[in-house]
């Protein structure tokens, strides 16, 4: 179901790719048995039928009168992928783009650069918004244009090639600083691990804050421990380091992880994870309407 998160004079709007992707624990934690009297273990989290967890692919337009960002571009449309959900999907992101009538975009942020969070900044090599900076951390970019970036990418295509270097040879990369304001209504926090330049994005509006908390949780097993790392994590220690700092100096606070499933914002609380069902505003987001409220 279509849904957006009110902060008053800012609206977060997903754009989800995929409500329901599967993935066998042992894929992303290596030697998880899910303890199936645990919360995360139950649904919307985990799937009984087929023994997986439960992963949305989405990312974010984080909108005001006066500015839109996009943060994160999901898997994209038609690119070569090895991983079969991922490969040559159809225009799901840009169709749900188009559907909040936002036409154009200040600034596209990119929390790190791994497949499913960058395709659809471009499309057959041109960039989508070719006139937005593209924001991102020096050291991410660096990473993945080394041969410990290239030898991972063996793993998913080469998404760059096809998704990021176009932006950077356009001219429109723009390296920032992990902790960077980016916009009038957000900033990045710092979170490398994950990946070396990956970052979280807090967003404050007059009703509330977020924090769009990326991939330093990618399910709720990892509320229940911090200290489970997945086998992408390029530096797992820190990133199970950065996962703690996070559950703890954010308590109380909404978080919006990438891959939770919807409405994925929520808060950390000894019985699990509390969506906040009072952010959340149902049906579709049309931003002029949003505007002229």
């Amino acid at each position: 179901m279509a849904h957006w998160f009110d902060l008053g004079d800012v609206a977060v709007v997903p754009l989800i790719e995929d409500d329901r992707l599967l993935i066998e624990p042992g894929e992303f934690f290596p030697g998880l048995e899910p303890d199936l009297a645990d919360w995360y273990a139950q649904e919307p989290w985990f799937d009984r039928a087929t023994g997986k967890l439960v992963f949305v692919i989405q990312s974010f337009l984080v909108c005001s009168a006066d500015e839109v960002l996009v943060v994160d571009a999901c898997v994209g449309a038609g690119k070569d992928r090895q991983r079969a959900e991922f490969d040559q999907l159809p225009d799901r992101w840009m169709r749900q783009f188009r559907a909040t009538g936002v036409r154009d975009v200040d600034a596209v942020v990119f929390t790190h650069l791994h497949t499913d969070h960058v395709g659809a900044a471009t499309d057959q090599r041109e960039l989508v918004f070719p006139d937005a900076p593209h924001y991102v951390v020096e050291e991410e970019f660096r990473y993945w244009s080394s041969e410990a970036g290239a030898a991972a990418m063996r793993r998913t295509g080469d998404y760059l090639a096809d998704s990021v270097l176009p932006i950077e040879q356009a001219g429109q990369l723009s390296f920032v600083a992990p902790d960077a304001v980016v916009g009038k209504h957000a900033e990045l926090v710092p979170a490398a691990g994950h990946t070396p330049g990956n970052v979280c994005v807090r967003v404050r509006g007059s009703a509330g804050t977020v924090l769009l908390a990326g991939d330093t949780l990618h399910h709720g097993v990892q509320v229940r421990h911090p200290e489970l790392s997945t086998r992408y994590c390029v530096d797992p220690g820190a990133a199970a380091e950065v996962r703690r700092r996070l559950l703890t100096e954010e308590s109380g606070a909404v978080l919006l992880p990438s891959h939770f499933p919807a409405p994925s914002a929520g808060r950390v609380r000894r019985s699990g994870f509390e969506f906040a069902d009072e952010l959340v505003r149902g049906g579709q987001f049309r931003y002029r309407e949003w505007v002229g409220s």
